[in-house]
C-alpha cells in the first residue's frame, strides 16, 4: 500500500511540476491586430490645447484661425517639422487667397528640406497662377526631392517648366535624348538618377499623391503608406464624397468630426470647406482644440473658407432668339 501512495505523490508532483512548462509552451491566444487601423496610436503625438472660440465673434474665430496656422507654420520649437507641415498643407487648401499665398512662399524658402517639399506640394495643391513664379524657382533648389516636388506640381498645373526634370527621372541611369536636352534649360541633378534616391522621392510624392490632398501630415502619409491599413479606404471614400454637396453628405462630415481615427476627422474637416452656413462654421470652430495638430489645422483653414462668402453663380446667358421677319401678305389686284 505505501508503494501505491508514494507512486500517487510522485505523481501528483510530476504533474504539477509540467503544469508551468505546458502554460508556458501553450500556444498563446492571437490577440486582436490593430495595426491596420489609424487611429490615436502615436502616429502623430497629441498635442491638447485650450482655443475658447465659443464666445467669439465670426470675425474672432477668423483672427484666430489665421493665428494658428500661421504659428503653427512658423514654430521654431518643432525639431521634428510635423506641425509645421501639417499647418502648411492646410494653408494648400486656401487658393485664391494672398496671405495663405505669402505663407506658402516664405515656407518654400525655409531651410528644412520636409519643409520645403511640404510648401512646394501644398503650393501645387492649390493650382493658383500665382505660386507658379516661385515653384520656377524651387527647379533650382539644392536637394533633389524639392526639385522633383516642383517639377511635378507645375507639370499638374499645366506649366512644362519642369519637364526636363521629369525626362531626367523617367531616364533613370540611361541618358537623355538630345531633342530632350533642348527642351528646357534645367537637368536633373545627378542625384535624380540615383536608385535610392528616386525611391525615396517614389514613396513620398506617392504618399502625397494618394493623401495629401487631405492635409494630412507628411510623417502620417508615409506610416499610411507603409501598413495595409483600413482607413485608405475610408479617405479614398471621403474624396469620393466630396464631390456631393448635399446636406445629407455635409451632415455625415459633420458627424466624422468626432470620429475615433484622426486622419479620418482631418479629411472631413477638409471637404467641409466646400459647405457653407453657421452648422458648418460651428462644427468646424468645435474641434480647434483636438488634440491632433493636423485636425485643428485643417479646422482652420476650412473654416476660412467656410466662412467666405457664398459665390453667386450667374446663369448662362442665352443666346437672343431672333425672330423672323414676317412678310406682308401681298393682295392680288381686283380683277385677277
Amino acid at each position: 500500500m505505501r508503494f501505491y501512495r508514494n507512486l500517487a505523490v510522485l505523481t501528483c508532483c510530476i504533474s504539477l511540476g509540467f503544469t508551468p512548462l505546458a502554460q508556458t509552451n501553450a500556444p498563446k491566444q492571437q490577440q486582436p491586430n490593430d495595426n491596420g487601423i489609424v487611429g490615436d496610436t502615436g502616429e502623430e503625438a497629441d498635442q491638447p490645447v485650450s482655443i475658447p472660440v465659443s464666445n467669439q465673434t465670426p470675425a474672432q474665430v477668423t483672427d484666430t484661425a489665421w493665428q494658428m496656422l500661421e504659428t503653427g507654420a512658423t514654430n521654431s520649437k518643432d525639431s521634428k517639422q510635423q506641425l509645421r507641415i501639417a499647418a502648411l498643407n492646410a494653408l494648400g487648401t486656401l487658393k485664391g487667397i494672398q496671405r495663405a499665398e505669402t505663407d506658402l512662399q516664405t515656407a518654400i524658402k525655409d531651410p528644412n528640406i520636409d519643409v520645403r517639399v511640404a510648401a512646394v506640394v501644398a503650393s501645387g495643391t492649390m493650382e493658383d497662377e500665382n505660386m507658379i513664379p516661385i515653384l520656377r524657382q524651387s527647379l533650382d533648389d539644392p536637394a533633389p526631392e524639392v526639385v522633383f516636388a516642383a517639377a511635378v506640381a507645375l507639370w499638374k498645373m499645366h506649366d512644362p517648366s519642369g519637364i526636363n526634370i521629369l525626362y531626367g527621372v523617367l531616364a533613370g541611369d540611361r541618358k537623355t535624348k538630345g531633342s530632350f536636352a533642348q527642351t528646357g534649360k534645367r537637368q536633373a541633378s545627378q542625384d535624380l538618377h540615383s536608385p535610392s534616391t528616386l525611391a525615396r522621392i517614389g514613396a513620398q510624392q506617392g504618399a502625397y499623391a494618394l493623401l495629401g490632398p487631405f492635409g494630412i501630415g507628411l510623417d502620417a502619409v508615409r506610416i499610411m503608406m507603409k501598413s495595409n491599413n483600413a482607413n485608405s479606404a475610408r479617405l479614398l471614400t471621403v474624396n469620393l464624397l466630396a464631390q456631393d454637396h448635399s446636406d445629407a453628405t455635409k451632415d455625415e462630415f459633420i458627424a466624422a468630426l468626432s470620429d475615433k481615427d484622426y486622419i479620418v476627422r482631418a479629411g472631413s474637416a477638409r471637404v467641409l470647406g466646400e459647405f457653407h452656413g453657421k452648422e458648418v462654421t460651428d462644427a468646424l470652430a468645435g474641434i480647434f482644440g483636438d488634440s491632433k495638430p493636423s485636425v485643428r489645422f485643417m479646422a482652420a483653414a476650412s473654416y476660412i473658407r467656410s466662412s467666405q462668402p457664398v459665390p453667386v453663380q450667374t446663369p448662362p446667358s442665352q443666346p437672343e432668339k431672333k425672330t423672323p421677319p414676317r412678310h406682308k401678305k401681298t393682295t392680288s389686284p381686283a380683277g385677277d
